[in-house]
Protein backbone atom coordinates (compact mmCIF):
# COMPACT_ATOMS: atom_id res chain seq x y z
CA UNK A 1 0.00 0.00 0.00
CA UNK A 2 1.52 3.41 -0.72
CA UNK A 3 0.00 7.02 0.33
CA UNK A 4 -1.97 9.24 -2.07
CA UNK A 5 -0.44 12.68 -2.68
CA UNK A 6 -2.97 15.28 -0.45
CA UNK A 7 -3.04 17.84 -3.10
CA UNK A 8 -2.80 16.23 -6.63
CA UNK A 9 -4.32 13.09 -5.36
CA UNK A 10 -2.37 10.61 -7.09
CA UNK A 11 0.16 7.49 -5.48
CA UNK A 12 3.51 6.28 -6.65
CA UNK A 13 2.96 2.77 -6.54
CA UNK A 14 6.53 1.83 -6.22
CA UNK A 15 5.96 -1.54 -5.28
CA UNK A 16 4.53 -2.39 -9.01
CA UNK A 17 7.72 -0.96 -10.20
CA UNK A 18 10.25 -2.43 -8.68
CA UNK A 19 8.31 -6.47 -8.24
CA UNK A 20 7.39 -6.75 -12.35
CA UNK A 21 8.95 -10.76 -12.30
CA UNK A 22 6.62 -12.40 -10.58
CA UNK A 23 5.15 -15.36 -12.74
CA UNK A 24 3.31 -18.33 -12.34
CA UNK A 25 0.00 -18.68 -10.08
CA UNK A 26 1.63 -19.39 -6.67
CA UNK A 27 1.82 -15.52 -5.77
CA UNK A 28 -0.82 -12.92 -6.25
CA UNK A 29 0.14 -9.13 -6.18
CA UNK A 30 -1.74 -6.00 -5.88
CA UNK A 31 -0.43 -2.64 -5.00
CA UNK A 32 -2.93 -0.27 -3.77
CA UNK A 33 -3.11 3.52 -2.95
CA UNK A 34 -4.53 4.43 0.29
CA UNK A 35 -7.25 7.03 -1.25
CA UNK A 36 -7.85 9.53 1.16
CA UNK A 37 -7.51 7.36 4.57
CA UNK A 38 -4.82 8.15 6.70
CA UNK A 39 -2.95 4.37 6.55
CA UNK A 40 -5.04 2.05 5.19
CA UNK A 41 -7.27 1.77 2.27
CA UNK A 42 -11.43 1.39 2.37
CA UNK A 43 -12.04 -2.28 1.49
CA UNK A 44 -9.12 -3.65 2.93
CA UNK A 45 -11.16 -6.09 5.04
CA UNK A 46 -12.79 -7.40 2.03
CA UNK A 47 -9.60 -7.53 -0.14
CA UNK A 48 -8.57 -9.78 2.59
CA UNK A 49 -11.37 -12.07 2.68
CA UNK A 50 -11.19 -12.51 -1.15
CA UNK A 51 -7.35 -13.68 -1.14
CA UNK A 52 -8.42 -16.15 1.79
CA UNK A 53 -11.51 -17.60 -0.02
CA UNK A 54 -9.01 -17.47 -3.65
CA UNK A 55 -6.88 -20.41 -1.42
CA UNK A 56 -3.92 -18.32 -0.61
CA UNK A 57 -1.80 -19.51 2.68
CA UNK A 58 -0.43 -16.27 3.70
CA UNK A 59 -1.18 -13.21 2.61
CA UNK A 60 1.42 -10.16 3.22
CA UNK A 61 0.35 -6.76 4.20
CA UNK A 62 2.59 -4.04 3.75
CA UNK A 63 1.23 -0.49 4.74
CA UNK A 64 2.43 2.93 3.76
CA UNK A 65 5.39 4.54 5.73
CA UNK A 66 4.65 5.06 9.15
CA UNK A 67 6.29 7.67 11.42
CA UNK A 68 5.61 7.57 15.19
CA UNK A 69 1.65 6.67 15.14
CA UNK A 70 -0.07 4.69 13.27
CA UNK A 71 -0.81 1.23 14.26
CA UNK A 72 -4.01 0.47 12.35
CA UNK A 73 -2.76 -2.31 10.70
CA UNK A 74 -2.37 -4.49 14.23
CA UNK A 75 -6.24 -5.99 14.21
CA UNK A 76 -6.34 -7.11 10.88
CA UNK A 77 -3.31 -9.16 11.37
CA UNK A 78 -1.87 -12.71 12.88
CA UNK A 79 1.79 -11.47 13.03
CA UNK A 80 3.12 -7.96 12.72
CA UNK A 81 6.94 -6.86 11.37
CA UNK A 82 8.06 -3.40 11.85
CA UNK A 83 10.38 -2.52 9.60
CA UNK A 84 13.23 0.81 10.54
CA UNK A 85 16.08 2.16 9.69
CA UNK A 86 19.16 3.26 12.33
CA UNK A 87 18.21 6.96 11.79
CA UNK A 88 15.35 7.21 13.96
CA UNK A 89 17.16 10.34 15.95
CA UNK A 90 17.61 10.03 19.32
CA UNK A 91 17.02 6.75 21.23
CA UNK A 92 13.79 9.23 23.40
CA UNK A 93 11.99 9.16 20.27
CA UNK A 94 11.53 5.76 20.41
CA UNK A 95 9.13 6.30 22.93
CA UNK A 96 6.73 7.62 20.02
CA UNK A 97 7.08 5.30 17.71
CA UNK A 98 3.65 3.56 18.05
CA UNK A 99 3.83 0.22 16.37
CA UNK A 100 6.98 -0.64 19.14
CA UNK A 101 4.25 -1.71 21.42
CA UNK A 102 2.02 -4.07 18.61
CA UNK A 103 5.01 -5.22 16.80
CA UNK A 104 5.96 -8.82 17.22
CA UNK A 105 8.57 -8.54 15.55
CA UNK A 106 11.43 -5.47 14.47
CA UNK A 107 13.70 -5.49 11.71
CA UNK A 108 16.18 -2.67 11.58
CA UNK A 109 17.67 -2.31 7.95
CA UNK A 110 20.41 -0.91 6.37
CA UNK A 111 22.24 -2.22 9.00
CA UNK A 112 25.58 -1.75 7.61
CA UNK A 113 25.50 1.99 7.93
CA UNK A 114 27.00 3.46 10.60
CA UNK A 115 25.30 3.86 14.37
CA UNK A 116 23.55 0.43 13.31
CA UNK A 117 24.74 -1.15 16.22
CA UNK A 118 23.62 1.95 18.85
CA UNK A 119 19.99 1.59 17.09
CA UNK A 120 20.11 -2.36 17.83
CA UNK A 121 21.08 -1.65 21.16
CA UNK A 122 18.24 1.08 21.44
CA UNK A 123 15.34 -0.41 19.84
CA UNK A 124 16.21 -3.78 22.20
CA UNK A 125 15.89 -2.16 25.60
CA UNK A 126 12.60 -0.01 24.15
CA UNK A 127 11.03 -3.50 23.95
CA UNK A 128 11.68 -4.57 27.32
CA UNK A 129 10.37 -1.10 28.60
CA UNK A 130 7.25 -1.38 25.87
CA UNK A 131 6.99 -4.96 27.27
CA UNK A 132 7.69 -4.42 30.90
CA UNK A 133 9.60 -7.66 30.42
CA UNK A 134 12.16 -6.24 33.04
CA UNK A 135 13.36 -10.19 33.57
CA UNK A 136 14.62 -10.03 30.21
CA UNK A 137 17.71 -8.83 28.33
CA UNK A 138 17.97 -6.95 25.46
CA UNK A 139 19.42 -9.50 23.41
CA UNK A 140 16.25 -11.82 23.78
CA UNK A 141 13.91 -9.13 21.98
CA UNK A 142 12.85 -9.89 18.49
CA UNK A 143 14.68 -6.99 16.97
CA UNK A 144 17.13 -8.05 13.99
CA UNK A 145 19.32 -5.68 12.08
CA UNK A 146 19.24 -6.86 8.78
CA UNK A 147 20.85 -5.99 5.01
CA UNK A 148 18.41 -7.03 2.61
CA UNK A 149 20.96 -5.44 -0.10
CA UNK A 150 23.32 -8.07 1.00
CA UNK A 151 23.44 -11.69 -0.21
CA UNK A 152 23.09 -14.20 2.17
CA UNK A 153 22.94 -11.41 4.78
CA UNK A 154 23.01 -13.43 8.70
CA UNK A 155 20.11 -10.99 10.01
CA UNK A 156 17.61 -12.08 7.01
CA UNK A 157 18.29 -15.48 7.87
CA UNK A 158 17.46 -15.11 11.26
CA UNK A 159 14.66 -12.81 10.95
CA UNK A 160 13.17 -15.50 8.27
CA UNK A 161 13.75 -17.91 10.48
CA UNK A 162 11.89 -16.64 13.40
CA UNK A 163 9.19 -15.57 11.83
CA UNK A 164 8.83 -18.95 10.15
CA UNK A 165 8.15 -19.77 13.65
CA UNK A 166 5.79 -17.35 14.73
CA UNK A 167 3.68 -18.34 11.60
CA UNK A 168 3.74 -21.66 12.09
CA UNK A 169 2.50 -21.14 15.19
CA UNK A 170 -0.90 -19.72 13.15
CA UNK A 171 -1.18 -22.87 11.16
CA UNK A 172 0.98 -22.19 8.36
CA UNK A 173 3.05 -25.01 6.90
CA UNK A 174 6.39 -24.21 5.83
CA UNK A 175 8.68 -26.52 3.46
CA UNK A 176 11.74 -27.07 5.40
CA UNK A 177 14.55 -24.38 4.99
CA UNK A 178 17.35 -25.13 3.50
CA UNK A 179 19.58 -21.76 4.88
CA UNK A 180 22.24 -22.67 7.50
CA UNK A 181 20.96 -21.37 11.11
CA UNK A 182 23.24 -18.22 11.26
CA UNK A 183 25.60 -17.20 14.03
CA UNK A 184 24.26 -14.13 15.04
CA UNK A 185 21.46 -12.11 14.64
CA UNK A 186 22.06 -9.23 12.67
CA UNK A 187 25.46 -8.67 9.67
CA UNK A 188 28.17 -6.94 11.42
CA UNK A 189 28.16 -3.44 11.65
CA UNK A 190 30.44 -0.40 12.10
CA UNK A 191 30.57 0.37 15.78
CA UNK A 192 30.52 4.06 16.01
CA UNK A 193 28.21 6.09 16.74
CA UNK A 194 26.41 8.36 14.56
CA UNK A 195 23.40 8.98 16.85
CA UNK A 196 22.76 13.00 17.49
CA UNK A 197 23.07 14.12 21.09
CA UNK A 198 19.77 14.00 22.93
CA UNK A 199 18.77 17.74 23.18
CA UNK A 200 16.72 19.35 20.36
CA UNK A 201 14.13 17.72 18.24
CA UNK A 202 14.93 14.84 16.06
CA UNK A 203 12.22 13.78 13.69
CA UNK A 204 11.41 10.08 13.69
CA UNK A 205 12.40 8.34 10.32
CA UNK A 206 9.26 7.11 8.66
CA UNK A 207 9.13 3.21 8.95
CA UNK A 208 7.55 0.84 7.12
CA UNK A 209 5.44 -2.17 9.10
CA UNK A 210 4.45 -5.32 6.62
CA UNK A 211 2.45 -8.07 8.49
CA UNK A 212 1.11 -11.68 7.64
CA UNK A 213 -1.96 -13.34 7.97
CA UNK A 214 -1.92 -17.27 7.62
CA UNK A 215 -5.35 -17.74 6.57
CA UNK A 216 -5.73 -21.21 8.56
CA UNK A 217 -6.30 -19.19 11.72
CA UNK A 218 -9.47 -17.94 10.28
CA UNK A 219 -8.38 -14.08 11.37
Amino acid sequence: MDPTRRRGGGALLGDRIRMNSLDGDRVFFRSLATRGARELPAGIDGIIAACKAAGYDLIILETPGIGQGDAAIVPLVDTSLYVMTPEFGAASQLEKIDMLDFADVVAINKFERRGAQDALRDVSRQLVRNREAFGSRPEDMPVFGTSAATFDDDGVTALYRHLGGLLAGHGLRLATARCPTPARRSPPAPRRSSRPAASGTCPTSPGRSAATTPTPSGR
